[in-house]
Protein backbone atom coordinates (compact mmCIF):
# COMPACT_ATOMS: atom_id res chain seq x y z
CA UNK A 1 0.00 0.00 0.00
CA UNK A 2 1.66 3.02 -1.25
CA UNK A 3 2.13 6.15 1.08
CA UNK A 4 0.62 9.62 0.42
CA UNK A 5 3.05 12.08 1.27
CA UNK A 6 1.76 15.08 3.13
CA UNK A 7 1.94 18.13 0.98
CA UNK A 8 3.02 21.11 2.45
CA UNK A 9 1.15 23.75 1.21
CA UNK A 10 3.03 27.21 0.63
CA UNK A 11 2.83 29.67 3.47
CA UNK A 12 0.44 32.37 2.35
CA UNK A 13 0.51 35.34 3.86
CA UNK A 14 -1.28 38.82 2.79
CA UNK A 15 -0.85 42.41 3.38
CA UNK A 16 -2.23 46.00 3.42
CA UNK A 17 0.11 48.73 1.67
CA UNK A 18 -1.21 52.72 2.23
CA UNK A 19 0.78 55.47 0.38
CA UNK A 20 0.51 58.69 0.70
CA UNK A 21 2.23 59.85 -2.52
CA UNK A 22 2.17 63.82 -3.91
CA UNK A 23 -0.85 63.94 -5.53
CA UNK A 24 -2.71 60.49 -5.30
CA UNK A 25 -3.50 57.93 -2.38
CA UNK A 26 -2.80 54.56 -3.27
CA UNK A 27 -3.92 51.51 -1.33
CA UNK A 28 -3.61 47.80 -2.17
CA UNK A 29 -3.37 44.38 -0.42
CA UNK A 30 -0.38 42.29 -1.78
CA UNK A 31 -0.41 38.17 -0.96
CA UNK A 32 3.37 36.95 -0.30
CA UNK A 33 3.77 33.29 -1.26
CA UNK A 34 6.96 31.82 -0.34
CA UNK A 35 8.89 34.14 -2.10
CA UNK A 36 6.69 35.34 -4.38
CA UNK A 37 5.05 38.70 -4.09
CA UNK A 38 1.31 39.21 -5.85
CA UNK A 39 -0.34 41.88 -6.33
CA UNK A 40 -4.22 41.32 -5.58
CA UNK A 41 -5.68 44.81 -5.86
CA UNK A 42 -5.61 48.11 -5.80
CA UNK A 43 -7.36 51.37 -4.68
CA UNK A 44 -6.33 54.91 -6.02
CA UNK A 45 -7.60 58.24 -5.52
CA UNK A 46 -6.44 61.53 -6.70
CA UNK A 47 -5.76 64.86 -3.70
CA UNK A 48 -5.59 68.53 -4.63
CA UNK A 49 -4.06 69.61 -0.81
CA UNK A 50 -3.13 68.04 2.90
CA UNK A 51 -6.68 68.54 4.30
CA UNK A 52 -7.56 66.41 1.32
CA UNK A 53 -5.45 63.16 2.02
CA UNK A 54 -7.97 61.57 4.81
CA UNK A 55 -11.02 61.52 2.62
CA UNK A 56 -9.14 60.70 0.10
CA UNK A 57 -7.62 57.36 1.78
CA UNK A 58 -11.44 56.60 2.76
CA UNK A 59 -12.17 56.92 -0.67
CA UNK A 60 -9.24 54.71 -2.17
CA UNK A 61 -9.75 51.65 0.22
CA UNK A 62 -13.57 51.46 -0.14
CA UNK A 63 -12.82 51.55 -4.23
CA UNK A 64 -9.98 48.63 -2.97
CA UNK A 65 -12.99 47.07 -0.85
CA UNK A 66 -15.07 46.10 -3.77
CA UNK A 67 -11.76 44.20 -5.52
CA UNK A 68 -10.91 42.43 -2.31
CA UNK A 69 -13.36 42.83 0.58
CA UNK A 70 -10.68 40.93 3.02
CA UNK A 71 -8.53 44.09 4.11
CA UNK A 72 -5.58 43.07 5.87
CA UNK A 73 -4.86 44.25 9.52
CA UNK A 74 -1.36 44.45 9.13
CA UNK A 75 0.11 47.19 7.34
CA UNK A 76 2.95 48.83 5.52
CA UNK A 77 2.64 52.66 5.00
CA UNK A 78 4.72 55.00 2.55
CA UNK A 79 4.66 58.91 2.90
CA UNK A 80 6.21 61.28 -0.31
CA UNK A 81 5.75 64.75 -0.09
CA UNK A 82 4.23 67.29 2.25
CA UNK A 83 5.93 68.45 5.18
CA UNK A 84 8.65 65.49 4.77
CA UNK A 85 11.91 66.90 5.67
CA UNK A 86 15.00 64.42 6.17
CA UNK A 87 18.42 65.12 7.53
CA UNK A 88 21.48 62.07 7.04
CA UNK A 89 24.32 62.64 10.62
CA UNK A 90 27.47 60.79 10.07
CA UNK A 91 28.59 59.31 13.37
CA UNK A 92 31.89 59.00 13.99
CA UNK A 93 33.74 56.71 16.77
CA UNK A 94 36.44 54.51 17.65
CA UNK A 95 35.28 50.72 19.14
CA UNK A 96 37.33 49.63 22.24
CA UNK A 97 37.06 45.79 21.01
CA UNK A 98 37.84 46.05 17.40
CA UNK A 99 37.82 41.60 16.70
CA UNK A 100 33.65 41.94 18.63
CA UNK A 101 31.21 41.79 15.69
CA UNK A 102 29.16 44.76 15.35
CA UNK A 103 25.13 44.13 16.50
CA UNK A 104 22.15 45.68 16.52
CA UNK A 105 22.38 46.81 20.09
CA UNK A 106 25.06 49.08 19.21
CA UNK A 107 24.24 50.56 16.35
CA UNK A 108 20.52 51.19 17.87
CA UNK A 109 22.63 52.92 20.61
CA UNK A 110 24.23 55.27 18.18
CA UNK A 111 21.44 55.90 16.29
CA UNK A 112 19.36 57.23 19.78
CA UNK A 113 22.08 59.11 20.46
CA UNK A 114 21.65 61.04 17.04
CA UNK A 115 18.18 61.42 17.43
CA UNK A 116 18.58 63.09 20.76
CA UNK A 117 20.68 65.75 19.56
CA UNK A 118 17.99 66.73 17.03
CA UNK A 119 16.05 69.60 16.56
CA UNK A 120 12.29 68.28 16.99
CA UNK A 121 10.41 71.73 17.24
CA UNK A 122 6.89 71.08 15.90
CA UNK A 123 8.09 68.18 14.33
CA UNK A 124 7.87 64.13 15.02
CA UNK A 125 10.50 61.40 13.71
CA UNK A 126 8.26 58.36 11.68
CA UNK A 127 11.17 56.84 10.33
CA UNK A 128 14.93 56.47 11.29
CA UNK A 129 17.60 53.86 10.15
CA UNK A 130 21.32 53.43 9.51
CA UNK A 131 21.17 53.27 5.59
CA UNK A 132 25.38 52.93 5.42
CA UNK A 133 28.39 52.49 7.30
CA UNK A 134 32.45 53.00 6.85
CA UNK A 135 34.19 50.62 9.16
CA UNK A 136 38.21 51.30 8.99
CA UNK A 137 37.57 53.16 5.89
CA UNK A 138 35.56 50.71 3.78
CA UNK A 139 31.96 51.50 3.03
CA UNK A 140 29.71 49.02 3.84
CA UNK A 141 26.07 48.45 3.21
CA UNK A 142 25.30 46.58 6.37
CA UNK A 143 27.55 46.72 9.15
CA UNK A 144 26.26 44.20 11.61
CA UNK A 145 28.22 41.41 12.02
CA UNK A 146 31.53 43.28 10.41
CA UNK A 147 34.66 43.94 12.87
CA UNK A 148 37.00 47.07 13.14
CA UNK A 149 37.91 49.79 15.21
CA UNK A 150 36.94 53.34 12.99
CA UNK A 151 33.36 53.60 12.46
CA UNK A 152 31.07 55.70 10.56
CA UNK A 153 27.91 55.06 10.67
CA UNK A 154 25.37 57.49 8.47
CA UNK A 155 21.81 57.65 10.51
CA UNK A 156 19.35 58.49 8.11
CA UNK A 157 15.99 60.13 10.20
CA UNK A 158 12.55 61.40 8.76
CA UNK A 159 10.38 63.88 9.77
CA UNK A 160 6.92 65.38 9.86
CA UNK A 161 5.04 68.41 10.88
CA UNK A 162 2.77 66.99 14.17
CA UNK A 163 -0.31 68.45 12.14
CA UNK A 164 0.25 65.80 9.08
CA UNK A 165 1.38 63.12 12.00
CA UNK A 166 -1.67 63.63 13.86
CA UNK A 167 -3.66 62.84 10.84
CA UNK A 168 -2.01 59.54 9.75
CA UNK A 169 -2.57 58.52 13.32
CA UNK A 170 -6.51 59.53 12.64
CA UNK A 171 -6.23 57.61 9.81
CA UNK A 172 -4.76 54.00 10.71
CA UNK A 173 -7.29 54.33 13.14
CA UNK A 174 -10.59 55.32 11.20
CA UNK A 175 -9.02 52.65 9.17
CA UNK A 176 -8.16 49.98 11.92
CA UNK A 177 -4.46 48.32 10.24
CA UNK A 178 -1.84 47.90 12.16
CA UNK A 179 1.36 49.53 10.92
CA UNK A 180 4.13 47.37 11.03
CA UNK A 181 6.62 50.20 9.71
CA UNK A 182 6.19 53.56 8.35
CA UNK A 183 8.68 55.40 6.09
CA UNK A 184 9.60 57.26 2.65
CA UNK A 185 8.44 55.95 -0.19
CA UNK A 186 11.58 56.75 -1.86
CA UNK A 187 14.09 55.83 0.47
CA UNK A 188 12.20 51.94 -0.18
CA UNK A 189 12.07 52.58 -4.32
CA UNK A 190 15.75 53.72 -3.80
CA UNK A 191 16.81 50.01 -2.95
CA UNK A 192 15.46 49.12 -6.20
CA UNK A 193 17.81 51.43 -7.49
CA UNK A 194 20.70 50.50 -5.91
CA UNK A 195 20.23 47.09 -7.45
CA UNK A 196 21.43 49.00 -10.62
CA UNK A 197 24.85 49.56 -9.10
CA UNK A 198 25.07 53.06 -9.32
CA UNK A 199 26.55 54.45 -6.36
CA UNK A 200 25.67 58.35 -6.90
CA UNK A 201 22.46 59.19 -8.50
CA UNK A 202 19.13 61.01 -7.96
CA UNK A 203 15.45 59.88 -7.99
CA UNK A 204 13.26 62.30 -9.28
CA UNK A 205 9.57 61.91 -8.53
CA UNK A 206 7.09 64.23 -10.54
CA UNK A 207 3.50 65.15 -10.47
CA UNK A 208 1.50 67.64 -12.11
CA UNK A 209 1.90 70.60 -9.30
CA UNK A 210 4.80 68.78 -7.05
CA UNK A 211 7.81 66.54 -6.90
CA UNK A 212 10.05 64.74 -4.89
CA UNK A 213 13.42 64.72 -4.80
CA UNK A 214 15.76 62.21 -3.49
CA UNK A 215 19.99 61.94 -3.29
CA UNK A 216 21.74 59.01 -3.52
CA UNK A 217 25.25 59.11 -2.16
CA UNK A 218 27.61 56.10 -2.00
CA UNK A 219 25.00 53.82 -2.83
CA UNK A 220 22.03 54.91 0.35
CA UNK A 221 20.12 57.64 0.63
CA UNK A 222 21.27 60.98 2.34
CA UNK A 223 18.11 63.36 1.44
CA UNK A 224 14.98 63.63 0.33
CA UNK A 225 12.99 66.88 -0.38
CA UNK A 226 9.40 67.80 -1.63
CA UNK A 227 8.96 71.10 -3.80
CA UNK A 228 5.69 72.54 -5.00
CA UNK A 229 6.80 72.70 -8.44
CA UNK A 230 5.51 69.89 -11.18
CA UNK A 231 5.34 69.03 -14.96
CA UNK A 232 2.47 72.03 -15.09
CA UNK A 233 5.90 74.27 -14.01
CA UNK A 234 8.11 73.02 -16.49
CA UNK A 235 9.57 76.46 -17.53
CA UNK A 236 10.84 76.54 -13.39
CA UNK A 237 10.96 72.94 -12.36
CA UNK A 238 14.65 73.03 -12.80
CA UNK A 239 14.65 75.40 -9.38
CA UNK A 240 13.92 71.98 -7.93
CA UNK A 241 17.16 69.91 -8.95
CA UNK A 242 19.51 73.19 -8.83
CA UNK A 243 18.19 73.42 -5.15
CA UNK A 244 18.38 69.72 -4.26
CA UNK A 245 21.92 69.48 -5.58
CA UNK A 246 23.73 72.96 -4.68
CA UNK A 247 25.50 71.84 -1.66
CA UNK A 248 26.49 68.33 -3.35
CA UNK A 249 30.01 67.58 -3.44
CA UNK A 250 31.67 66.67 -6.85
CA UNK A 251 32.69 63.25 -6.16
CA UNK A 252 29.28 62.37 -5.04
CA UNK A 253 27.27 64.15 -8.24
CA UNK A 254 25.23 62.14 -9.86
CA UNK A 255 25.64 59.94 -12.50
CA UNK A 256 22.15 58.73 -13.24
CA UNK A 257 18.88 60.22 -12.59
CA UNK A 258 15.72 58.04 -12.30
CA UNK A 259 12.32 60.05 -13.41
CA UNK A 260 9.29 58.24 -11.93
CA UNK A 261 5.74 59.23 -12.36
CA UNK A 262 3.46 60.43 -9.68
CA UNK A 263 0.53 59.51 -11.69
CA UNK A 264 -0.90 58.56 -14.69
CA UNK A 265 -1.22 62.37 -16.37
CA UNK A 266 2.73 63.05 -15.60
CA UNK A 267 3.95 62.81 -18.54
CA UNK A 268 8.04 62.67 -18.37
CA UNK A 269 9.49 62.74 -21.74
CA UNK A 270 9.77 66.63 -22.26
CA UNK A 271 10.85 66.91 -18.61
CA UNK A 272 13.94 63.97 -19.37
CA UNK A 273 14.89 66.48 -22.51
CA UNK A 274 15.06 69.29 -20.44
CA UNK A 275 17.24 67.32 -17.67
CA UNK A 276 19.52 65.98 -21.03
CA UNK A 277 20.12 69.48 -22.53
CA UNK A 278 20.66 71.21 -19.18
CA UNK A 279 24.38 72.42 -18.57
CA UNK A 280 25.39 71.00 -15.25
CA UNK A 281 29.16 72.00 -15.57
CA UNK A 282 28.34 76.27 -16.22
CA UNK A 283 25.26 76.36 -13.71
CA UNK A 284 25.63 74.26 -10.73
CA UNK A 285 29.46 73.07 -11.36
CA UNK A 286 28.66 69.30 -11.53
CA UNK A 287 31.50 67.75 -14.11
CA UNK A 288 29.05 65.25 -15.27
CA UNK A 289 25.91 64.89 -17.62
CA UNK A 290 24.01 62.04 -15.47
CA UNK A 291 22.53 59.43 -18.09
CA UNK A 292 18.59 60.04 -17.62
CA UNK A 293 15.94 57.14 -17.69
CA UNK A 294 12.46 57.15 -17.07
CA UNK A 295 11.34 54.45 -14.56
CA UNK A 296 9.77 51.19 -16.27
CA UNK A 297 8.62 48.65 -15.21
CA UNK A 298 10.21 46.20 -12.46
CA UNK A 299 9.69 42.76 -11.63
CA UNK A 300 6.39 42.37 -13.89
CA UNK A 301 4.88 45.56 -11.94
CA UNK A 302 3.83 47.99 -13.99
CA UNK A 303 5.06 51.75 -13.18
CA UNK A 304 2.11 52.85 -11.84
CA UNK A 305 2.72 49.92 -9.51
CA UNK A 306 6.46 49.96 -8.75
CA UNK A 307 5.63 52.71 -5.60
CA UNK A 308 3.82 49.67 -4.11
CA UNK A 309 6.15 46.60 -5.10
CA UNK A 310 9.08 48.73 -3.34
CA UNK A 311 6.97 49.43 -0.04
CA UNK A 312 5.88 45.59 -0.14
CA UNK A 313 9.32 44.47 -0.18
CA UNK A 314 9.53 46.48 3.11
CA UNK A 315 6.28 44.33 3.99
CA UNK A 316 8.51 41.03 3.25
CA UNK A 317 11.11 41.86 5.19
CA UNK A 318 9.41 42.92 8.07
CA UNK A 319 7.61 39.63 8.69
CA UNK A 320 10.99 37.51 8.31
CA UNK A 321 12.61 39.78 10.53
Amino acid sequence: MPFNILQRKPKNQNFFVLEIGLERVTCAIFNKEDSQLKLAGVGRKKFSSHEDIFNSSIEALDALSAIVPDIPEKGILGISGGSLETITTIARYERPKATKPIDHKETEQVLNQVIENLDKTNKKIFFSTISGAKIDGVSVTNPLGLRGQKVELSCFVAFQSEVEVELLNRLVGEIEIDVKKMLPTSFSVCKILEQKEVKNALLFRVGLAKSEITILEEGHVSDIYPFDLGMNNLSYIQFAWEAALKDIEKEHAPSLIWLLADNDEAELEKLKEELKSYDWQSKINIPINPKVEIVSSVHHFSVSDITLYALAQEGTTNEDS
